[in-house]
């Protein structure tokens, strides 16, 4: 467990930003309370922990509409914050999509989704075939 860099602070107001009133005053109070713990696999992942505040046990999180960033090499990422089931700050995901890890996030270029783009997760195709008498 470790303070939140500036960074991540900073990445958070962004997304707080872009929410409704409530909302964004509830973020911004568990950001002044948290502490980071990261996780970085594939991906990197800073979940968050809030002095007082216990969280319930996981069943399932609420992620507000996500965005992308460049990583240090150009790879396209997708960055989003998730609330727990009280609408608590829980974690900030960010997923690459080409292979390797997440080398290092220029935030300079965090924007909101375009209308129209979409994230491609790969193709998919299902084969229908009909059964007798349909």
């Amino acid at each position: 467990m470790r303070p939140l860099f500036a960074v991540e602070r900073e990445v958070v107001r962004w997304f707080a930003q872009r929410v409704d009133e409530p909302q964004r005053r509830d973020l911004l109070a568990d950001l002044d309370k948290a502490m980071a713990e990261e996780i970085r696999d594939e991906h990197l992942t800073i979940r968050f922990h809030m002095d007082g505040y216990t969280r319930p046990p996981y069943r399932f999180e609420r992620p507000l509409p996500s965005a992308p960033v460049l990583d240090a090499d150009g790879a396209k990422l997708d960055v989003t914050v998730s609330l727990d089931e009280n609408g608590r700050l829980f974690e900030l995901q960010v997923i690459r999509f080409d292979p390797g890890p997440v080398l290092g996030p220029d935030w300079s270029t965090l924007r909101v989704y375009e209308p129209g783009e979409v994230i491609n997760l790969g193709t998919h195709s299902m084969d229908r075939r009909k059964t007798p008498g349909h």
